[in-house]
């Protein structure tokens, strides 16, 4: 009986490794419905609310020989967690009314050759010295859809995940253009 637990145990363990790593491939927040009403989730475990919203003004970047319009937006939490978004578009062209997407595996639309619409993220708290990016992580998702502006206000909605850093938010925020 203790040669057959021996035996086993470790192929039980990693049964149970094998289906939460399955479990957490799983996870795609670029697809599906975005969840509606005020943004809200958990960034690294904590409870997160956007407070605030920010943006960088537009600034154009060259990439592979094309010109793109960088939007870089600041989602903030009252505790001072940040979630750091940078999407691109060729030049002139508006993100209103698009779906950006950041799939799981490279699964991501581009903007242009080698580009893709969405440059990275990262989830940051100087207080908490917490700095969590794109670069290292291998299952996080997201997708923004951006509405239609209205004078200076660009309405969105994101749904974004990564599993391992337990983080999961959704909903709906405007960006403030000016």
């Amino acid at each position: 009986m203790k040669t057959l637990w021996r035996a086993a145990g470790p192929a039980f363990a990693l049964a149970l490794l094998a289906s939460g790593l399955a479990l957490a491939d799983d996870v795609d927040c670029s697809k599906g419905a975005v969840p509606s009403g005020p943004l809200k989730g958990t960034l690294n475990g904590v409870a997160f609310a956007a407070d605030s919203v920010t943006f960088t003004p537009v600034e154009q970047r060259d990439q592979g020989g094309v010109t793109f319009d960088e939007y870089h937006f600041y989602l903030k939490n009252k505790d001072g967690t940040v979630l750091d978004l940078t999407a691109i578009t060729p030049t002139g062209k508006l993100p209103d009314g698009k779906t950006f997407r950041y799939g799981l595996n490279g699964d991501e639309p581009e903007a242009g050759p080698g580009s893709p619409e969405i440059q990275g993220w990262s989830i940051n708290n100087e207080s908490k010295n917490l700095e969590i990016g794109f670069w290292e992580v291998n299952d996080a998702s997201l997708q923004i859809v951006f509405g239609n502006r209205a004078g200076d206000k660009l309405p969105a909605q994101i749904h974004f995940c990564v599993p391992s850093k337990q983080s999961e938010i959704g909903g709906e925020f405007t960006i403030p253009l000016k």
